[in-house]
């Protein structure tokens, strides 16, 4: 799942950030507050600016593929897309053998699934130009690590029912 901001606001947001970094770096090269030099209404509309773009934005969850394998000894979660942002865009592999899960809980309120316990992850990050390197960018065993995905945007599947069918895994609910 994504959560992206693409309206004016992300824009005011830069333009608001360039002009405080502005006022910072000038403060610092000539030595004088800068931002006490502006006439107070200026000072008013720019700290109501930033505060206001920093507070608001709209937000909206955006589908991203997940996939869970089960197998005899060992439960992979695959996901083929996952956004951490525009720019970090990942293919995403996380192994867990049954017997290195401490625990699988599902949080209701949030609609959140976590599979606590030893991860043996594998990570790509997406090209610009959309391929996948051979290579993964991170490649690890982590142990008392933590997968999560959530679960509102499939209604239709009843992820715990999945889990507790295909595997020998009990999911706790919080």
């Amino acid at each position: 799942m994504r959560k992206t901001v693409k309206d004016t606001n992300y824009y005011i947001k830069k333009v608001v950030i360039v002009i405080i970094a502005i006022i910072i770096v000038g403060s610092i090269v000539f030595q004088d507050n800068l931002f006490s030099e502006l006439g107070w209404t200026t000072r008013i509309i720019l700290v109501s600016l930033a505060l206001g773009v920093m507070f608001t934005g709209k937000t909206e969850k955006i589908k991203s593929p997940i996939e869970i394998r089960f197998y005899n000894d060992h439960v992979v979660v695959y996901r083929e897309k996952r956004w951490y942002s525009d720019k970090a865009i990942h293919k995403e592999f996380n192994k867990f053998f049954y017997s290195d899960i401490s625990g699988i809980d599902y949080d209701n309120r949030i609609k959140r699934l976590n599979i606590h316990g030893k991860i043996d992850a594998t990570w790509f990050k997406y090209n610009k130009d959309g391929s996948v390197p051979e290579q993964p960018y991170y490649k690890r065993i982590v142990d008392g690590g933590i997968c999560y995905f959530y679960t509102d945007l499939e209604p239709e599947i009843d992820i715990v029912k999945e889990i507790e069918k295909h595997s020998p895994l009990k999911v706790e609910y919080r």
